[in-house]
């Protein structure tokens, strides 16, 4: 939170011109020599040094302004999203109109001290209330706010189980050779076909049913007495003032609060990682009722107050299972949804689109328009700008794919 969505003003990009030129733009503000061979060579052998530091008065983060706009919680717009136009700038927001070979981004001071404290209650309103009074009253910003539905939480728990153990014992480092290797795997399986479809999701599952717990029994226990969940960790001067709020706030007749240990906060929180993929290893371990899966990332207003989602029956209908969980003070929830077979995945999505659009949303909220999403104006002014002859990425947020934007 305390970051802000991703955003520099340097970087180190090729841009093909009107004219259909390739310029490269030096624009890391560190001296790296005059033509592009000599740029590019000393960018990739490290021949610099802090005396080639030229330039450092340009903005390397989103810091400096989002504090102020995530904390405006009355506002009638979201505080993040893809196309926000003050996040559109050379290679941010880019989505492959130009090549870009380098960013600079800001480092911040590591955390001295952290503390994680778990919230259930089983009324919206009480995180609602949590959210606004954290914004506007306490001085320092978490470092996170992580909500969690309980079906997500359990969807998580069975079928993530081997992801939390990978990152526990691998480390994050490793987790794109893992992908690799599944991969690998799922190829082999293709073409030895009597081995099932999705063969390594489902070794993978077989495998999680060996694997012994891993979350404490606090965190069962408030499974089992919440619906919903938030995962708050805060750093250095602002943990005395957050056991403070919630000590004011909770227990309350439908919600409760406790302070995990180191060890709980880092399970609680690869839970949270988890439920990311836990609907494709769903869907693989139920592809006889599964017909797809529907994934939305969406920014709400600031000053929503009726966030958690509630759908018509028959779009309740055509759904198995429903993944809430998201970045709560930031109000930007990722929301997949498990449909069944016989389900228009596509044609589902785009009424939930019209709702979404009824509430003054936006979306995707942090991934790219890719060519699944009509990109807004601004968005497409941005690629337009960068890419003035169509050549790189045509088509990108349903734009033109023809030659000179025709």
């Amino acid at each position: 939170m305390q970051r802000g969505p991703a955003y520099t003003e340097y970087a180190l990009y090729a841009q093909v011109h009107a004219d259909g030129e390739v310029h490269l733009r030096n624009h890391l503000g560190v001296r790296l020599g005059t033509d592009p061979e000599s740029i590019l060579r000393n960018l990739q052998e490290g021949r610099f040094t802090d005396d080639d530091i030229v330039e450092t008065r340009r903005e390397a983060s989103a810091a400096g302004a989002y504090p102020n706009i995530v904390r405006a919680i009355n506002e009638d717009s979201p505080a993040r999203f893809n196309a926000d136009p003050a996040r559109l700038f050379e290679a941010s927001g880019s989505a492959g109109k130009i090549m870009v070979f380098a960013v600079r981004l800001a480092t911040f001071p590591a955390a001295r001290r952290t503390a994680v404290f778990y919230i259930g209650t089983n009324d919206t309103h009480e995180l609602t209330t949590l959210r606004r009074s954290f914004l506007s009253k306490l001085d320092d910003l978490p470092v996170s706010a992580e909500y969690i539905h309980r079906e997500a939480f359990d969807v998580a728990d069975r079928y993530g189980k081997d992801t939390i153990v990978a990152i526990r014992t691998l480390g994050t480092e490793r987790l794109p050779a893992l992908f690799r290797l599944k991969s690998r795997i799922d190829r082999i399986a293709r073409v030895l076909t009597m081995l099932p479809e999705s063969f390594a999701e489902k070794m993978l599952q077989a495998c999680c049913r060996l694997l012994p717990d891993q979350l404490s029994a606090r965190l069962r226990a408030f499974r089992v007495r919440f619906q919903h969940h938030l995962i708050l960790k805060v750093a250095d001067e602002a943990i005395e003032p957050t056991r403070n709020l919630l000590a004011s706030l909770f227990p309350s007749s439908t919600g409760d609060v406790f302070e995990c240990t180191p060890d709980e906060g880092d399970r609680a929180t690869l839970l949270r990682f988890a439920v990311a993929g836990a609907a494709v290893r769903y869907r693989a371990m139920h592809s006889d009722q599964v017909g797809g899966i529907i994934s939305l990332d969406v920014a709400l207003r600031r000053n929503d107050v009726a966030w958690f989602e509630r759908f018509p029956p028959e779009i309740d209908e055509q759904i198995i299972v429903k993944l809430y969980y998201g970045h709560f003070f930031c109000h930007v929830f990722h929301q997949d949804y498990v449909v069944r077979k016989g389900v228009d995945p596509v044609a589902l999505e785009h009424r939930m689109w019209a709702l979404l659009d009824e509430r003054g949303a936006r979306y995707p909220a942090e991934h790219n328009v890719g060519h699944l999403y009509p990109a807004a104006a601004d968005l497409a002014a941005h690629y337009r700008m960068l890419d003035p002859t169509n050549q790189l990425n045509p088509g990108i947020g349903q734009t033109s794919r023809l030659a000179g934007w025709l």
